[in-house]
């Protein structure tokens, strides 16, 4: 636009496009010095909403059912897709001697048993927001599984895996959770119609 050597050019087809349907006045073509800034800031604005949005799903997602039963009796759903998580936690020099003084005493280790609940707790929390995020509200056939990881080094690995589903809000199960997931439904509908404006689609 400016010479041979500019660093400036016009932006796509469809980067026009998607500038165009958030900003006004609209325009025929963008150049990267004046479109890009553009997407930056709406970039910023997107995030910020998504975020707030996410941080009100997250006070919702305790309501989402995750059940080990693979096809429980009288309920009508959708099948979605899986959904997984892990949890690692470091046992430490201190845990791994109370626990193995619990056990040579019979007893049990409480501070291993508060870090496997707790690594279940982070498990069924990402899971639960998957689930969400892809429009289910509940879980079924859910497994979790313990290991030790990291070559003798006291890693503690949970890893949780389900069906995600879409439920029927009419089921009979739900009665006393049907407001608070059609809250949480329709938060994930605002997120998901959010313009995606990462870097790299858009910036050329």
């Amino acid at each position: 636009m400016d010479g041979l050597l500019t660093s400036r050019y016009i932006l796509s087809e469809s980067t026009k496009e998607v500038i165009n349907s958030f900003h006004s006045p609209q325009s025929e073509a963008y150049c990267n010095d004046c479109g890009i800034p553009i997407i930056s800031q709406k970039r910023i604005e997107v995030n910020y909403q998504k975020a707030n949005l996410i941080a009100g799903i997250e006070k919702l997602i305790g309501h989402i059912p995750i059940i080990t039963i693979h096809n429980p009796i009288k309920w009508e759903y959708k099948v979605l897709e899986i959904v997984s998580a892990q949890s690692v936690s470091g046992t430490g020099f201190l845990s791994e001697l109370s626990g193995s003084w619990a056990d040579f005493t019979g007893g049990q280790s409480a501070t291993m048993a508060n870090k496997i609940s707790s690594g279940e707790d982070i498990c069924m929390q990402k899971i639960r927001l998957k689930c969400a995020l892809m429009g289910g509200n509940a879980i079924i056939g859910t497994d979790i599984d313990y290991s030790e990881v990291g070559g003798g080094k006291g890693m503690l690995m949970v890893c949780m895996s389900g069906t995600a589903i879409e439920l029927s809000l009419e089921n009979e199960d739900l009665a006393d959770k049907r407001n608070v997931l059609t809250l949480l439904r329709d938060k994930v509908v605002e997120v998901n119609a959010l313009p995606n404006l990462e870097y790299g689609e858009y910036y050329k």
